[in-house]
């Protein structure tokens, strides 16, 4: 006859729940699955999350917590640039993650952090909604670009499918409207405009995505920052 195993059940606490969802996955993410990871019932995990929501809001914040931030010294650009880098990886580290944070399902973490990178801004000369708008500018860009390559991937699409669908779109598609603009689009723009299309569509996704943000730095510089001062 086999003993019973007697005693209570394993500890539970939020560093063990965050280490479950992520071990699950954000994009197989259920209670029931990280119930059954965890090997407790539902109402002992409901004590700490009622929902999904809160599990993701538990992983991402771990996410958050222990990623290696670099340094806030600098120039605010390298500042900005740096952090976006780091929390892109993070997302493209763990599918679904950005999917979430596109939704709105923030931990206090990323609150956090926006913070401390807007105080950055403030001390090198922002005014608060200056400061505020270049983060928003940066951090969006960067959940945006990952969601929307976890979706291009789960969707195979086929290699060549960007610039082509755009060209046989302008030419052929049966419904299309004609422009009514007074100049549209030559042939040779077109041809143009669709290998740089396809061109992005085939890039690294990290070398299109520094190359957006570049872009959006440089209009942050412009647009928010403060001017030097007259000599």
């Amino acid at each position: 006859m086999n003993a019973i195993r007697m005693g209570r059940p394993p500890a539970l606490n939020r560093e063990a729940i965050a280490h479950a969802v992520i071990e699950v996955g954000f994009t197989n993410l259920t209670v029931a699955a990280v119930r059954d990871r965890l090997g407790v019932g539902q109402t002992t995990l409901y004590r700490y999350a009622a929902d999904r929501d809160e599990l993701v809001r538990i992983g991402l914040s771990h996410l958050l917590e222990h990623a290696t931030w670099p340094s806030r010294d600098g120039a605010w650009r390298d500042v900005l640039s740096q952090h976006a880098l780091v929390l892109w990886h993070l997302w493209e580290a763990h599918p679904g993650a950005a999917t979430e944070a596109a939704r709105g399902v923030l931990p206090l973490a990323m609150m956090r952090l926006t913070d401390d990178l807007c105080a950055i801004l403030l001390r090198h000369g922002f005014t608060p909604e200056g400061a505020v708008l270049a983060c928003d500018v940066v951090f969006d860009m960067v959940t945006d670009n990952r969601r929307g390559l976890e979706h291009h991937n789960n969707a195979e699409p086929s290699a060549d499918a960007g610039a082509g669908h755009f060209h046989d779109q302008q030419r052929g598609y049966p419904n299309q409207a004609k422009s009514n603009a007074g100049h549209p689009a030559t042939e040779e723009e077109r041809q143009a405009i669709h290998a740089a299309i396809k061109q992005a569509v085939t890039a690294e996704p990290l070398d299109w995505f520094t190359g957006k943000l570049r872009v959006a730095l440089d209009g942050i510089e412009h647009a928010l920052a403060p001017r030097p001062a007259s000599p």
